[in-house]
């Protein structure tokens, strides 16, 4: 599945990164530049809605997204790790 972030670099809303997965798709907020976890994640049906949702919350414009290496948030860990 494919992945995209946009900078937002607004107060509390620093980077977004869209999540594909087979349910929908993952809205991941990162509050700061150095947060290495979302802090926030909302499942969107589907790619144009999650972007549109980004438009209205966070200001976010289609030329902003670009295409990212895939990071799965939201696969279960693996065994014997935590």
């Amino acid at each position: 599945m494919a992945c995209y972030e946009a900078i937002a670099n607004r107060p509390g809303v620093y980077r977004v990164v869209l999540e594909e997965g087979a349910e929908g798709v993952y809205v991941n907020v990162f509050e700061h530049a150095s947060s290495t976890e979302p802090y926030i994640d909302i499942l969107q049906d589907d790619l144009e809605m999650a972007k549109r949702a980004c438009y209205q919350d966070y200001g976010i414009q289609e030329h902003q997204w670009r295409p990212i290496p895939d990071v799965d948030w939201h696969a279960p860990p693996e065994m014997g790790k935590s």
